[in-house]
């Protein structure tokens, strides 16, 4: 998965533009600015995810290297294709985020 949420017209993009089989269950992977609390930034991922209606489960959070990043992972289940954009149009509007697979 090149693509990420900023640099695609539509989320479908992350899959290489194959067909996708909903449900679809993937890790989502998110990168985020470390300038705010992490406890913040992860409950404003599970609010946004929350609010798309998608069922999901944290997986894990790493720092890069220098501290200026956070990854939270978290894996997600999608119905179908509106869920997918849904989703992808509110990460957009999280503070900090810089990258989403």
């Amino acid at each position: 998965m090149k693509n990420n949420i900023f640099n695609s017209d539509s989320p479908t993009d992350l899959f290489n533009q194959k067909e996708i089989e909903y449900p679809v269950n993937y890790d989502l992977k998110v990168i985020f600015e470390t300038a705010g609390a992490f406890d913040i930034l992860k409950r404003n991922l599970e609010l946004v995810i929350e609010d798309a209606g998608v069922p999901h489960k944290f997986v894990s959070a790493r720092h890069s290297n220098k501290g200026k990043y956070v990854s939270l992972t978290v894996n997600v289940t999608i119905r179908d294709s509106d869920q997918l954009q849904y989703l992808y149009q509110r990460l957009k509007l999280l503070p900090g985020i810089k990258f989403a697979v």
